[in-house]
């Protein structure tokens, strides 16, 4: 299966950090724990409209609160 990095920010911590996702994911919207203060990230997928395949991703709280 391909791989592709893609770059985040956490709006916990504020570091930014990578992470590894399976290009021809089948879910869009995911959990995952920032790597560096383990706060739970909403991370959604975007993807090719035309194929499908995942492109990039936005990180999100969990709480709900902005990043402002």
């Amino acid at each position: 299966m391909p791989v592709i990095k893609v770059d985040l920010h956490c709006p916990y911590c504020g570091k930014d950090f990578d992470i590894e996702l399976v290009e021809n994911a089948t879910e869009d919207d995911l959990i995952e724990e920032c790597p560096l203060c383990g706060h739970p990230l909403d991370v959604r997928l975007v993807l090719d409209p035309q194929t499908g395949n995942v492109v990039g991703a936005e990180v999100h709280r969990v709480d709900g609160d902005t990043d402002d």
